[in-house]
């Protein structure tokens, strides 16, 4: 699947995610405190060791439940800026509700299950079968089983039979998909001592036939609770900045009622749970 199109959010249209995730319903936190030690990375052979590193690393230690305010910076071709606000929920894995706000309008995006839901004025005006390679290598990767980590890495055409040592901004990281100079297959790039996702590049649609290169690039973190969580994260389109995402008023681990991931009970339980 190709990362959804950058939308004005009160367009409706399909959101470029930002993030990642938490459990369902009401999990307890997991334990705290400051990230394990970094992973020998000599047992980095293939993707799949690197999966598994990632999974046995932060499995008990990852948030279960994530709400966040994000500020948003859509960049128009003229030089424009136009902001944004979104509220967000998030449960581990594959649970994510995005509001767009203000919160009278009833809009904005719901995923569940490898679907994802749009919504108008309280309306669901889409509905699609979709795996999110953001929720799946942002947050998802720390909770399925390596293998259904692996097979839906494979349908959304990485390569996953390619790895190799890199750097980017002067991180060691795990490149998986694309072999040494190849800037235009599908792959990702993993922090390799924190083992989390710095980078995901992938073609997407872009109308009428053609295609754009979509480059995201988490490029800050923030630590709470003893718990890595993305800041800023970067859309690029055809190498231009295109969207910004900032998380703000950051909550773990909050009880989440299963009702919010319901697209049946999206206008009910719209701005119901607002941090």
């Amino acid at each position: 699947m190709p990362l959804p199109r950058l939308p004005h959010p009160r367009a409706g249209a399909r959101l470029v995610l930002a993030a990642l995730a938490a459990a369902v319903g009401c999990a307890a936190p997991p334990p705290g405190g400051t990230p394990a030690p970094a992973v020998d990375s000599a047992v980095v052979r293939t993707p799949r060791d690197l999966v598994t590193r990632m999974r046995e690393r932060w499995n008990a230690r990852y948030f279960r439940t994530l709400t966040f305010r994000q500020k948003n910076t859509l960049y128009r071709q003229g030089g424009a800026e136009e902001p944004s606000e979104w509220l967000e929920y998030q449960a581990v894995p594959r649970r994510l509700r995005i509001e767009f706000l203000p919160a009278d309008t009833r809009s904005g995006l719901l995923f569940r299950d490898n679907r994802s839901y749009s919504f108008q004025n309280g309306r669901m005006v889409g509905e699609r079968p979709q795996i999110h390679p953001l929720l799946l290598l942002g947050s998802d990767v720390y909770a399925l089983p390596v293998d259904t980590t692996m097979a839906e890495l494979a349908s959304l055409r990485f390569d996953t039979t390619l790895v190799r040592a890199d750097t980017l901004d002067g991180r060691r990281a795990w490149v998986v998909g694309a072999a040494p100079g190849d800037t235009v297959a599908s792959h990702f790039w993993v922090d390799a001592d924190r083992l989390v996702l710095l980078r995901v590049v992938q073609r997407q649609p872009a109308g009428q036939g053609r295609t754009a290169l979509s480059d995201t690039r988490f490029t800050e973190y923030q630590e709470v609770d003893g718990v890595l969580v993305p800041k800023v994260i970067l859309f690029l389109r055809d190498g231009r900045a295109n969207w910004r995402e900032e998380y703000t008023e950051v909550r773990l681990n909050a009880p989440l009622d299963s009702a919010l991931f319901d697209p049946a009970r999206w206008s009910a339980t719209t701005g119901a749970a607002a941090p």
